[in-house]
């Protein structure tokens, strides 16, 4: 079974970013050509413009990662955010739902505990303080299906490594 990344607005956000930035080029450009005591001014345009160029295309590339959360009874497969794991599941201590405190609303995120001496690309981060930490894979607002879906595809396939502490 596979967990799909959700691009919700960050696509159409990009391309904001870069369609302005396209736009600020040419007025500033129009600035420039027809007064030509208007260069600061358009100087500002295009810096503002190359700006938002710039955080729109970063945007853009930052959504064609890889990205591939697979669970099957034979193990799991993580590419994303950074974290690669393949194996089995008797190398995953556990897998579970953790919400994180966040001041105006509930935020939740998918957190992975490998065993003992399995090699991880990043240091484990989840929770800052504790005595097992986990690596976050990824937050579950940023995925298509659903909380009640991923705690049913890892309750099947996880089995008893899988954690549901914060879906109370």
């Amino acid at each position: 079974m596979e967990i799909h990344r959700s691009y919700r607005g960050d696509r159409k956000l990009a391309l904001v970013g870069i369609g302005y930035g396209l736009v600020a080029f040419i007025v500033g450009s129009v600035l420039a050509l027809v007064d030509v005591r208007s260069v600061a001014l358009s100087l500002g345009v295009w810096l503002s413009g190359g700006f938002f160029f710039l955080v729109g295309l970063y945007l853009f590339l930052m959504t064609l990662r890889p990205f591939r959360i697979q669970v099957s009874e034979s193990g799991l497969i993580v590419h994303c955010e950074g974290h690669h794991f393949e194996g089995p599941w008797h190398l995953v201590e556990s897998i579970s739902i953790e919400r994180v405190p966040v001041t105006t609303e509930e935020r939740y995120v998918l957190v992975l505990c490998v065993a003992d001496g399995v090699p991880m690309k990043h240091a484990p981060s989840f929770p800052p303080s504790g005595s097992r930490r986990g690596h976050v894979l990824v937050g579950l607002d940023n995925l298509r299906e659903s909380r009640e879906e991923i705690s049913a595809i890892l309750a099947t396939y996880a089995g008893p490594r899988f954690r549901t502490t914060a879906l109370t």
